[in-house]
């Protein structure tokens, strides 16, 4: 439920600051381009629907790795709590880490020191993280290891394939 909440919460965030854009988009259109407010509604609405997709995409691959690491190592963690983890996590990962990200890639450059800073930082948030969300710290401290190795491992591949394509 509480990730349904979420993607509802992104979907009206897009809605309404689409349905500005349309607007007035359409409201500089000669008078006889223009569309009725209906179709301006119609439009904004399936526009909503492409970021809302995007972020489902990437919150059902946190929850998954945070689920990953609960199955692995057997943590019992209950299915609220890793919501509210994979939101959370989700939450910094563009907001805050994006940042982070930037500062490390111009101070250290693209090396293994700014991979293992950033992979350092993230496992420090994710247990923040997870103190705030009250996970006990044996569980908190393998979750956030486990989960910024999973990121981690995701960057590199995906970093691996962007780098076959350049040279294809």
């Amino acid at each position: 439920m509480k990730i349904i909440l979420a993607l509802a919460i992104v979907y009206i965030i897009s809605f309404i600051l689409l349905l500005k854009l349309v607007y007035s988009g359409n409201k500089k259109e000669p008078s006889a381009d223009q569309l009725g407010i209906f179709l301006i509604i119609f439009v904004a609405g399936a526009l909503a629907l492409a970021p809302t997709v995007a972020i489902g995409i990437i919150l059902f691959v946190i929850l998954g790795s945070t689920s990953l690491v609960d199955m692995i190592f057997s943590l019992n963690i209950s299915i609220n709590q890793l919501i509210i983890l994979a939101i959370s996590l989700l939450v910094y990962l563009f907001t805050l880490d994006h940042m982070i990200d930037t500062i490390l890639r111009y101070t250290l450059g693209e090396n293994i020191i700014y991979h293992s800073a950033k992979c350092i930082i993230r496992i420090g948030a994710f247990y923040l993280i997870g103190e705030i969300i009250a996970i006990r710290q044996t569980v908190n401290m393998t979750m956030a290891v486990g989960t910024a190795i999973i990121i981690l491992v995701i960057e590199a591949l995906h970093h691996l394939t962007e780098k076959t394509k350049h040279i294809d």
